[in-house]
């Protein structure tokens, strides 16, 4: 595995790093960050069927089961955030994204972290946009976002939704002759009391209890742009028009970002999060040219959408595999200055790991899911992505027809017909048998190479 020492410090180049975010954010200088946003695996105490997986250094890997409980799980990731808080600048902002599970718990650490003054929304996204049925209590169609700046300034930026049809029917009734522009009108007057003022030479007292909203200098420059109406009694109101405003102030309910979906966006990630939900945070708390930074990166959504912003990022995970994928993702996007840590680069890397390691890496690299028994697995390392065809895993060059043909009793127990063995080399034994198992039983045995996964020759479709 990597080790700390051998980290490059920050650049001014983009950053891609493996490894646990708990050693890797020791080389990063404190205070350079702009914005994090992480987005932990959650806490939902049952087996999570991820790609890539989890921490195998604590052997977490591949479970969303902290054996501890909340505690464990609360301290676990507190003690990553304590280090990308010290790295945060003093006009810095942290989100996190969590479930209903754990959030306020979480809030409760993040609180004392922060400062509780520094926490600024609870932002609730509504991850589903259809009913989610539940016979036992109310459907879960939402996660939250907790939101913290590290001081009391902070980058922030208002953002805007357009308005729907409906609205700007209601609203923008009147169209003004000639321009044909859409606008309404607004009072001129605000709440609290007030002293008379100027309107095209007559003294206005406004209404009792309220006041004019706009100083003299304002009241003469509106009137002169003929933006002032006055109605049949008298009373000035101001037109506002359509087309000089942004939209409508995004609130803390954000329902209008679906969950990703099959297609181009879609990269088999199972937690994937919008590309749109991270454009918005983005936009929001940093400006061009800011860094960015996401110590969970996953598949690379929020590199991916500060990249299109214009942002510089630094993206963290402890798979190889999804750094990989990172890496191609960001590279159609353009993507040519940055620097890449940690990977594993050659055969030599492969068999320096210890078992449990390159077992790990040999299944995250075909994009597999971890059988969730450790022990006693009987003969299945994991299991294909898409079509769940059992894995298994050696780390020996010359596999010979002996672990075939045992492999092969492995899928007629399960009543399989479609299997994988990951090596580094296979003997002429081994290729002879696979072969006759295709041609009399109809067992379809894929034979795969640790050197063609370094090079990232195995075609998709054998991973799947």
């Amino acid at each position: 595995m990597m080790e700390q020492q051998h980290l490059p410090g920050i650049s001014e180049r983009n950053q891609l790093y493996c490894g646990d975010c708990l050693s890797v954010l020791d080389i990063i200088p404190d205070a350079p960050i702009d914005l994090i946003y992480i987005d932990p695996p959650f806490y939902s105490q049952r087996v999570y069927e991820m790609i890539w997986g989890e921490d195998a250094a604590e052997r977490f890997a591949f479970e969303d089961r902290w054996a501890g409980g909340i505690n464990h799980y609360v301290n676990y990731h507190i003690t990553r955030i304590k280090k990308m808080h010290a790295k945060l600048k003093d006009t810095g902002s942290f989100y996190i994204h969590l479930d209903w599970h754990i959030s306020h718990y979480m809030k409760v650490e993040l609180d004392k972290l922060f400062g509780y003054n520094n926490f600024q929304n609870e932002v609730v996204w509504r991850r589903h946009s259809g009913a989610h049925s539940d016979p036992k209590r109310f459907g879960i169609i939402t996660d939250t976002l907790l939101f913290y700046s590290k001081g009391e300034s902070k980058t922030f930026h208002p953002q805007y939704t357009p308005y729907t049809q409906e609205y700007i029917d209601y609203k923008y009734k009147s169209v003004e002759p000639g321009t044909r522009r859409r606008y309404w009108l607004n009072t001129a007057t605000a709440a609290g009391p007030g002293k008379p003022k100027c309107f095209k030479g007559k003294l206005l007292t406004p209404p009792r209890g309220t006041h004019w909203r706009f100083s003299q200098e304002n009241i003469d420059k509106l009137i002169k742009e003929g933006r002032i109406v006055f109605s049949n009694s008298g009373m000035p109101y101001v037109k506002y028009y359509l087309d000089e405003l942004p939209g409508r102030p995004v609130q803390n309910l954000w329902d209008d970002i679906p969950m990703t979906k099959s297609g181009q966006e879609r990269l088999g990630y199972p937690t994937q999060k919008p590309l749109a939900l991270l454009e918005r945070i983005i936009n929001s708390s940093s400006n061009p040219g800011d860094l960015v930074m996401d110590a969970y990166c996953g598949c690379g959504t929020t590199l991916a959408a500060a990249q299109k912003l214009g942002r510089r990022w630094i993206g963290i995970d402890i798979s190889q595999s999804a750094i990989r994928v990172v890496e191609r993702r960001l590279r159609k996007l353009g993507a040519v200055s940055y620097e890449v840590h940690g990977l594993v680069k050659s055969l030599k890397d492969l068999k320096a790991l210890n078992p449990f390691e390159f077992q790990n890496w040999a299944i995250n690299t075909v994009y597999g899911q971890h059988s969730p028994r450790k022990v006693a697995d009987m003969g299945i390392d994991g299991f294909t992505f898409m079509e769940h065809h059992p894995i298994q895993v050696k780390q020996t060059d010359h596999v010979g027809r002996p672990v075939i043909d045992a492999f092969a009793g492995v899928l007629q127990r399960e009543k399989e017909k479609r299997g994988m063995v990951i090596a580094f080399g296979f003997t002429s034994g081994a290729i002879d048998e696979v072969a006759r198992l295709e041609r009399e039983d109809k067992i379809k045995i894929e034979l795969v190479k640790c050197a063609d996964l370094v090079a990232g020759t195995v075609p998709f479709k054998i991973m799947i």
